[in-house]
């Protein structure tokens, strides 16, 4: 099939979801509701365009729990929008411009693509080689197709590129490894590796402590696996002589402030709480804050002996920290959590249908822990080793090196080269 027929094809699907949403008795109400939120209520259809791509891929209908991708493709689904479900955001820098499309690379997935576009190269004008674009693409019959174009940066800004990457990373974890099993296969390798080690060196699966002992103890763990050195955490195992829950925005690592979050590490929490320091098999390590408080709520059976203890269970089901494999891991230990969770929700749910509602992001894409994803990108490493290399220059004395004097970083280049631009 020629490629403009598939890409007419491809843009008159899209049109057919947006117009399902806008007249399905299941979902029209919610999509009045979406463009009243993001004032487009009663707009010309020109002007709320740009609104109906991420409205049909990203809005979860709570009602119903899907997108409208999702119920469109069970009442009327063709080739075309069953391969749209497997559609995929991701920071793509530009080695190529082609008569119909671009050769890129996928910065988060670190794989290169030949992208086709949907729509006339003219709106692309002025995009060249090095620069970074943000894109929204999927594959169709073996070839991969822009939806939807969000932003673009120049190559001088570079370390807002990185940063963005490593904001999608955060938030959608599985994009690391998405259509690169080459990568999936590493991070399941180290993960079984450091399992193996974990039980080596601590003879448990699973570890509680403070949180400001958490760096502490991961900082151990890594020395042994590198350099086979002995550990020394036997004044790090403490646990809460209090156990109560509490909410923090310290959890919250958004697009502005994980980096640096990720170098002050859990000690720098200004209220001290009880952390689980757990290997699962499958996934990785997990840092699981309040997990010692949610089992004594279990233990208990009660909502009474733990300060904000509903507040608490409410953290594990809704939190996107949370994964299912935690909550798995709770279930199997403690049946009871359903039945508290059940009374704190006022639902009556089976665990699958909770985890369905709740974590359904962990379920919909194989998703592992944070630390093995992060640590497997060249994205995290390499923005993390720059942030330090910052860090380190802050506290260098600058002020009296002459400007063809070699820079006092190290680098071997001239200071006028280096630091002193």
């Amino acid at each position: 099939m020629e490629t403009l027929t598939i890409t007419n094809e491809i843009n008159e699907t899209i049109e057919n979801v947006y117009n399902f949403a806008k007249t399905n008795e299941s979902i029209k109400e919610d999509y009045v509701e979406y463009t009243k939120t993001m004032g487009i209520y009663n707009s010309p259809e020109e002007a709320t365009k740009e609104y109906y791509i991420p409205y049909i891929f990203e809005r979860n209908i709570p009602e119903l729990n899907k997108t409208p991708l999702e119920v469109f493709n069970e009442v009327c689904p063709n080739e075309i929008s069953k391969s749209l479900t497997n559609s995929f955001t991701s920071l793509f820098k530009v080695k190529r411009v082609l008569k119909n499309g671009f050769e890129v690379y996928n910065v988060i997935n670190e794989k290169d693509y030949t992208l086709t576009a949907t729509s006339r190269m003219t709106e692309f004008r002025g995009f060249g080689v090095g620069q970074f674009i943000v894109a929204r693409v999927f594959n169709y019959e073996n070839n991969f197709y822009i939806i939807e174009l969000t932003g673009h940066l120049p190559e001088s800004k570079k370390e807002d590129a990185m940063r963005y990457a490593m904001a999608k990373i955060i938030h959608e974890p599985y994009l690391v490894y998405e259509d690169n099993s080459q990568k999936e296969d590493e991070i399941k390798s180290n993960i079984s590796t450091m399992y193996n080690k974990f039980l080596e060196a601590f003879k448990t699966d699973e570890i509680i402590t403070m949180n400001k002992f958490a760096d502490e103890i991961i900082g151990e763990f890594n020395e042994y696996v590198e350099n086979s050195s002995p550990l020394n955490i036997e004044d790090k195992i403490e646990e809460p002589k209090e156990l109560k829950y509490f909410e923090s925005v310290e959890f919250d690592n958004d697009y502005d402030n994980f980096v640096e979050k990720s170098l002050q590490g859990f000690s720098s929490h200004k209220k001290p709480y009880d952390v689980g320091i757990i290997y699962d098999k499958e996934n990785g390590l997990y840092v699981v804050p309040f997990y010692k408080t949610l089992t004594k709520i279990l233990e208990d059976n009660s909502f009474e002996t733990v300060e904000n203890a509903k507040d608490c269970i409410k953290y594990f089901l809704t939190s996107d920290k949370i994964s299912d494999s935690i909550l798995k891991r709770i279930y199997t230990k403690y049946p009871n959590f359903l039945e508290l969770a059940n009374k704190v929700e006022e639902t009556n749910l089976s665990f699958d249908e909770l985890l369905n509602k709740y974590k359904k992001m962990f379920l919909s894409h194989r998703i592992y822990s944070q630390t093995a994803i992060l640590y497997s990108s060249s994205v995290f490493t390499s923005t993390i080793d720059s942030a330090i290399e910052k860090e380190e220059k802050s506290h260098i004395d600058y002020s009296n090196v002459g400007r063809n004097e070699p820079c006092p970083c190290g680098s071997g280049k001239k200071f006028k080269q280096c630091c002193g631009k």
